[in-house]
């Protein structure tokens, strides 16, 4: 029985399916064999570049940040700024009741005007002494030269042994009184307290009345820098004590990044490395930033408190991420922020960082010395005035 042309199309597609099929699996092998090595090429070169630069995400947004307190005690009169107000150098924050601090100065004025009478008294009584000085001098001189004079003419009996002693007694009076005048006169220069060009009684009241207008200028508190008014929970009426802080400012110059990495990490990264912070607020923003330094220390996971016998003294203390049994310690590495101060900025906000390690280091450590570079002046409140009485003239020389 011949073969019908349907048998000889089924045998060649037996005859011609195994090959095909082979084919199929050779590509399919080929493409997972190019699968696993483009995965294993990219987890070698993200292996790379995490080992080449560091990164982490337990980083937080830092500024420096001012505690606020009066140098002076007294109750507060009046307060010139809101909370999270944004303040300048120099701005008047709030003041204090100056009227004791008043009365101090004008007290510590009238001290100098007596202190002037005072020194212009003993100048008078030292010109008194020294022509008392002189006249004593002259007396002794002629009660001396006298003296002799009789002597010389008790042998030949021109004159008594009365004389005599007597004229001898007055020289030794006149003697004595002229060293009595001597020590007078010493002890008013002394009370006039001259010390060379400086006169003591002078400068110990210029000094009170000094200290006197410096409180005074205390009651005026004012903004130490540029920044930002924090905390503010007082009113008009609160005392407020020397020392104790009545809110803070946040110092808008510098702003940066304490981004916690492992220790492992920070064998490769060194101050003035370039950085990347990506913000959580702004998280598609890069932002440039500069490795400042490193930590030398932290507060151990196990450890004596601060305040105790043998403690650690004032450190950071970062808790360790429970990721392995072995822990790797996290320090704090500073970054500075290279770009203006913005909105986003917000000191405790959640930032994340790259480490470039191959960026330059000179040029970073140059632009870091830029960043921190402070031209502005240190600024120091105005002196008070204790207004109604004036200083006394500076007496003649």
């Amino acid at each position: 029985m011949s073969d019908s042309p349907e048998n000889s199309v089924s045998e060649t597609t037996e005859i011609t399916a195994p090959p095909s099929n082979r084919i199929r699996r050779t590509i399919g092998l080929l493409l997972s064999l190019v699968a696993y090595g483009a995965a294993i090429f990219l987890a070698l070169e993200v292996y790379r570049n995490i080992r080449v630069n560091p990164r982490t995400e337990d980083a937080q947004v830092r500024a420096n940040v001012i505690g606020v307190s009066p140098q002076v005690g007294g109750s507060i009169i009046a307060i010139h700024v809101k909370d999270n107000q944004q303040v300048h150098k120099g701005d008047l924050l709030f003041d204090l009741d100056s009227r004791p601090y008043e009365a101090q100065a004008e007290q510590a004025k009238a001290q100098l005007a007596l202190t002037e009478l005072e020194i212009q008294a003993y100048k008078d009584q030292i010109a008194a002494a020294e022509a008392e000085l002189k006249q004593s001098q002259a007396k002794a001189a002629y009660a001396v030269d006298y003296a002799k004079r009789i002597q010389a003419l008790v042998g030949n009996l021109y004159v008594t042994v009365d004389k005599n002693q007597l004229a001898q007694t007055e020289a030794v009076t006149a003697t004595d009184k002229v060293a009595q005048d001597q020590a007078a006169l010493e002890k008013s220069r002394n009370l006039l307290g001259n010390k060379g060009d400086i006169n003591v009684r002078r400068t110990a009241a210029e000094a009170t009345l000094r200290d006197a207008e410096l409180k005074l200028s205390y009651c005026k508190v004012y903004a130490p820098c540029d920044g930002y008014v924090v905390n503010l929970q007082i009113t008009p009426g609160a005392y407020a004590a020397v020392g104790e802080q009545v809110f803070s400012i946040v110092d808008q110059k510098i702003w940066y990044v304490l981004a916690n990495f492992r220790e492992t990490d920070l064998r490769n990264i060194r101050p003035g490395m370039e950085a990347e912070v990506y913000l959580l607020a702004e998280s598609n923003r890069k932002i440039k930033g500069i490795v400042q330094g490193l930590p030398k220390a932290i507060t151990p996971q196990f450890a004596p408190t601060q305040n105790a016998s043998g403690g650690q003294g004032i450190l950071q203390n970062v808790s360790p991420t429970l990721d392995f049994i072995l822990l790797a310690q996290r320090f704090p590495v500073r970054i500075v922020i290279d770009a203006p101060e913005e909105h986003s900025f917000r000191m405790g906000g959640t930032a994340a960082v790259i480490v470039r390690t191959t960026s330059d280091v000179e040029a970073g450590v140059k632009r870091l010395a830029e960043l921190q570079k402070s031209d502005a002046p240190d600024f120091r409140a105005p002196i008070g005035s204790a207004k109604n009485l004036p200083l006394p003239p500076a007496p003649a020389p």
